[in-house]
């Protein structure tokens, strides 16, 4: 009981507190790789908790898997009376819900990839290689825009509004911007994070974090343009970028909105140092390895109820 509460008590800190804390600070907009690990530490830990809640319910005495876990273990002779049926039912009960947020979340996840795999059947229309870019496809549209997709090749969409609008340097900050979003996987980040929420969307942490990533993930790569260039660089190129909505499963450099834009340029114009920055952008990559961890661990709190 004491590591049910346990667990019980860290799903409430982690899912329904850490969120809306990070969402109300102002901290995370000037040190966003360590906010972006924050929420994904948040959330994985929230996660780990609830696995291990439903191992609890499912394979814990009197659970119905622990006739299972006992014969594995052979420690039938430490209980001398069956578990009755109701107790069954109701340790079940918590893996059946598991089951109906899985699918909802694998359908929400699904919805993202077929909504990226449109957009992308209809770029092959009407875009066309870069000359001087490998990873860059043009398409013939005097709006300045500039995002990525993932693909096998040419992930960097451009406008040749943008293309004839930013000068070489601009132009190389725009794609080391695009370039951290794919490297860093942020496209994976937020169609996960996105499922996520929309199965466990009553849990405050996973339904703020849908809005509070995206700008984030946007700093994140505007340091690692800023580190391989310069701020005012990224800056000006950006205020040159239209304000536009991203496509589906697409990470723009331009702004989505004015509000999102002027924190950006503020983050700029204050010229960060730029080592820090990097290093600490590349911190929250390591999150990827440390988040699957948490999820295996929560196991372990369920072995010592096993006997």
């Amino acid at each position: 009981m004491i590591s049910a509460g346990a667990l019980v008590v860290l799903t409430v800190l982690l899912g329904g507190i850490a969120g809306p804390a990070l969402a109300c600070g102002t901290w995370p907009r000037r040190l966003p790789g360590v906010a972006v690990a924050a929420w994904l530490g948040a959330l994985a830990g929230t996660l780990a908790a609830l696995t291990g809640l439903v191992a609890m319910a499912l394979l814990g005495r009197p659970g119905l898997g622990h006739h299972v876990v006992e014969w594995l273990l052979n420690c039938l002779q430490h209980h001398e009376h069956p578990s009755s049926s109701a107790v069954y039912v109701m340790s079940v009960l918590p893996l059946i819900s598991t089951f109906g947020v899985t699918a909802v979340a694998l359908r929400r996840y699904r919805q993202t990839l077929a909504q990226r795999r449109r957009h992308r059947d209809a770029l092959g229309i009407v875009v066309h290689p870069s000359p001087d870019f490998s990873d860059v496809c043009l398409i013939d549209h005097p709006v300045p825009v500039v995002y990525c997709m993932p693909d096998n090749e040419h992930q960097i969409v451009m406008s040749k509004g943008a293309y004839d609008r930013l000068n070489p340097t601009q132009l190389h900050a725009v794609l080391s911007h695009e370039r951290a979003h794919l490297g860093q996987r942020h496209h994976l980040i937020l169609a996960l994070v996105d499922a996520a929420g929309a199965a466990l969307g009553w849990l405050p942490s996973f339904r703020t974090a849908r809005d509070h990533l995206p700008p984030l993930l946007e700093m994140m790569a505007d340091d690692d343009a800023a580190w391989r260039t310069e701020p005012l660089i990224v800056a000006t190129a950006l205020r040159k970028l239209a304000i536009l909505p991203c496509p589906a499963g697409g990470l723009a450099a331009g702004p989505a909105d004015e509000s999102v834009l002027a924190q950006r340029l503020a983050r700029l114009d204050r010229a960060p140092l730029r080592a820090h920055a990097h290093a600490l952008n590349r911190a929250a990559i390591l999150l990827w390895v440390i988040a699957p961890v948490l999820v295996c661990a929560s196991w372990a709190t369920v072995i010592p109820l096993f006997c």
